[in-house]
């Protein structure tokens, strides 16, 4: 595809949406293109180039994952043995519960989602990260659900990884995949917050808070939490994420699998998981990343948000493409969307996840609905709206909020104009107790009405 194309569209989005900066890479019939668009901050004037780094968010999981893939070639971590064995073997912890889930819980679980635990989940405050005491909060805090039953997103599970990584190989997990991944494969990677000592966090571009409705924009500091760096607190340019990407591609037109793992540890990644039904969010899962349709097959994938920033890659293994995509916005994500659509006009069919539907006749019962629904951190609220009271509106605790169309099938829609008008959608499920909903799922996330007993959410 042609850069000054592919420049073009890139400039209309920022332009559309009014995002300070992006980046654009795509490899594509064995070449590289680059397109930088904009400021790496407003009114600074310094221009987004090849080598800006923009935060990743949850697209850092996939560099955890693969670090991972690396210990399972090496024969220092098996994928489906329970990571209790590792931990009491290697980190001497005895003290759990002989009949606590964590004993179930296995790397391929964790990696994908599927391990029971909580979407986010903060643990006691500490002076510095300590993954051995966030672990052990954790345990303490319990299980959301029943390990490998079902998909609930979680960055809670990929800490809990990043533990499992720094008891294997004797160093923290910054140490560990800055040796085992970054280095050897030559990548240009900072980390949004570095603890060691020494250190500090890597030169970013700044993320903005854009008010779609006034136009306004306001630059903002990019956060990660250190005990959830392995899950978001990568940052890096939307070329390191295509070279990356390309050690996933067919033979003959891999890149750096010698330097991160081999092919067959790496396929694990993408291997759907039958347990990994993430409705609302991607067609499937593997140990790592998501799986979303494309034309006629299924590209690996995975988004990510983080404090006024967005991140998209995707990668074709079938056809030898890999695509990123880069802004500094809370509006990046409706961009990419626009995007998509861009390049599937172009005869590009990147792979895209389309929200599900509610059903065209609406949920009578809407009372029955209300309520708050959390899980570890989260916590979403549905009321009523408006006089008559027959509107419902939800309203999520990470700032996702809008009015809720809910159809008969209890398949939800809501559109979030603070979010650039992007549209989620969800469902809520029924409880043994035959009630419609003491469950949700939203954004790849399951929920549980409060009140309602943990075992339903199994």
């Amino acid at each position: 595809m042609d850069a000054d194309v592919l420049s073009g569209i890139v400039q209309g989005l920022i332009r559309e949406h009014r995002i300070p900066g992006a980046q654009l890479a795509l490899y594509e019939g064995g070449a590289l293109r680059e397109v930088c668009a904009g400021v790496e901050r407003t009114g600074s004037g310094a221009p987004v180039s090849p080598r800006s780094r923009f935060a990743y968010g949850s697209v850092s999981k996939v560099f955890t994952a693969a670090l991972v893939m690396q210990l399972v070639e090496e024969g220092e971590a098996e994928l489906d043995a329970p990571v209790m064995e590792t931990l009491a073997d290697l980190a001497g912890h005895t003290a759990v519960p002989a009949d606590h889930p964590m004993h179930q819980v296995t790397l391929r679980q964790l990696l994908s989602h599927t391990a029971g635990l909580v979407s986010d989940h903060e643990g006691a405050p500490l002076r510095s990260p300590s993954l051995r005491r966030y672990f052990e909060s954790v345990v303490r805090h319990g299980h959301f659900g029943v390990p490998g039953s079902a998909f609930s997103y979680s960055n809670t599970g990929y800490a809990v990884a990043a533990y499992v990584i720094e008891v294997i190989t004797g160093q923290s997990w910054w140490d560990s995949l800055e040796s085992y991944v970054v280095r050897p494969a030559g990548l240009d990677l900072a980390f949004v917050e570095d603890p060691r000592i020494g250190r500090a966090p890597g030169a970013t571009v700044s993320g903005h808070a854009v008010d779609a409705r006034t136009g306004r924009v306001e630059p903002v500091d990019f956060y990660c939490e250190g005990t959830l760096a392995a899950a978001g607190g990568i940052a890096g340019s939307a070329t390191d994420l295509v070279r990356f990407g390309r050690a996933f591609l067919g033979e003959g037109q891999e890149a750096l699998d010698a330097d991160i793992a081999d092919p067959e540890a790496l396929a694990a990644m993408g291997r759907a998981v039958p347990a990994a039904d993430p409705f609302g969010l991607a067609a499937g899962w593997g140990a790592g990343w998501g799986l979303y349709p494309g034309g006629d097959t299924l590209w690996l994938g995975h988004d990510g948000t983080l404090d006024g920033g967005s991140c998209n890659v995707r990668v074709d293994p079938a056809s030898g493409t890999v695509l990123a995509f880069t802004t500094n916005s809370t509006t990046g994500l409706s961009a990419w969307l626009d995007l998509v659509g861009e390049l599937d006009r172009l005869g590009l069919s990147v792979g895209h996840y389309e929200q599900p539907a509610p059903a065209d006749r609406p949920y009578d019962e809407a009372a029955a609905l209300a309520g708050e629904f959390v899980n570890g951190e989260l916590a979403i609220r549905v009321s009523h709206e408006g006089a008559g009271g027959g509107t419902l509106r939800l309203d999520a605790d990470n700032g996702v909020s809008g009015v809720l169309t809910v159809g008969a099938d209890l398949v939800f829609s809501v559109r979030a104009a603070d979010q650039g008008d992007v549209l989620f959608s969800g469902r809520f499920l029924s409880s043994a107790q035959g009630r419609p909903a003491d469950l949700m799922q939203y954004n790849g996330r399951t929920l549980r009405r409060a009140g309602v007993p943990a075992r339903q959410a199994a």
